[in-house]
């Protein structure tokens, strides 16, 4: 059975008329609000709950369109009966995407245009059917959601070490040109440096933090300052060093441990290893870094991903027409 939701179709601002879809198992919906259901094609006259005499119009055989004057105290005092009444008010342009047959398409095509990557993309074409399947939705699938949800807005990743150790060396690397400037003098990196890296299908805004250090130097000190906000904003928290230096003293634990300049030798304790100048041990990294994201269990799993909060926390299933 469909889950009854209702989306105001029309623009939030004063009018003449307003439309509300209600979706779901409409025979069940409209004794929940002691209306009299039409037949599909037809239009009725009806009185809502005493808010407001609304024309009902049966678009098919899961969709009913509420019209009642567009007032926006009308509108706010419908919701919130339609919301007492059990029904789930979706929120965005559903009305946008008259071709879907859900709010469940409706808002994957309203995201669509969020994919930056095929990895995204193909996911996102396979949720409506995967919305289809009867599935109890649990913890670890809103969990999962989440994560998954980082497909659509890149994380922010932040590497911390001692200053002039390859980070900006690796971040050339996989961004594939230089945006970071290399040198041995500390110090060089006077600011955060970063680029949106594409890791195996995964957009990351990826952030080359000032080195820690103490500097007497009040525009370093500034930078350094503000590599301690980008620190307590990042979404994946990585520590380097390489094998002469240790690694860094962070006000977190840091989420993975990445060893640099590897072909001088391994860093004690790193989770992944590379000499980035010489293009060694980058896939590695990659893929570390995205299964810290988002994991393959995730991207490989069939059920339901809850690609954004203007769908309910349970997949909607369709019903046959």
């Amino acid at each position: 059975m469909k889950t009854p939701t209702a989306r105001l179709l029309t623009a939030e601002s004063p009018g003449a008329v307003a439309i509300i879809e209600l979706s779901g198992h409409l025979e069940a919906l409209c004794k929940t609000l002691d209306l009299s259901l039409p037949q599909v094609g037809q239009i009725k006259l009806a009185n809502l709950s005493g808010v407001d005499e609304v024309l009902l119009a049966r678009v098919d055989t899961t969709r009913l369109h509420c019209m009642p004057h567009g007032g926006p105290q009308v509108i706010k005092l419908l919701e919130q009966r339609l919301t007492h009444a059990g029904i789930t008010m979706m929120r965005g342009r559903g009305g946008d995407w008259p071709e879907a047959v859900d709010v469940v398409e409706a808002a994957m095509l309203e995201v669509l245009p969020q994919a930056k990557t095929l990895l995204t993309l193909e996911l996102l074409l396979a949720q409506p059917s995967r919305w289809n399947a009867n599935v109890e939705w649990t913890d670890e699938d809103e969990k999962r959601s989440m994560r998954l949800r980082r497909l659509l807005k890149a994380p922010r990743v932040v590497l911390v070490g001692k200053p002039n150790i390859g980070k900006s060396t690796l971040l050339n690397a996989l961004a594939g040109r230089h945006r970071a400037v290399v040198s041995d003098m500390p110090g060089t990196t006077r600011d955060a440096v970063g680029a949106m890296l594409n890791l195996g299908g995964l957009l990351v805004q990826w952030f080359d933090a000032a080195g820690l250090r103490s500097a007497d130097d009040p525009v370093e000190s500034a930078a350094i300052a503000a590599s301690q906000e980008i620190i307590e904003k990042a979404d994946l928290l990585i520590a380097t060093a390489d094998i002469g230096t240790g690694w860094p003293s962070l006000p977190r634990q840091p989420d993975l441990r990445v060893g640099l300049r590897s072909d001088l030798g391994f860093a004690h304790g790193a989770d992944v290893s590379c000499a980035a100048g010489l293009k060694e041990g980058l896939e590695d990294v990659v893929s570390v870094v995205r299964e810290a994201l988002v994991p393959e269990a995730d991207l490989e799993s069939e059920r339901p991903w809850r690609f954004t909060t203007q769908l309910p926390p349970t997949p909607l299933h369709r019903e046959n027409s």
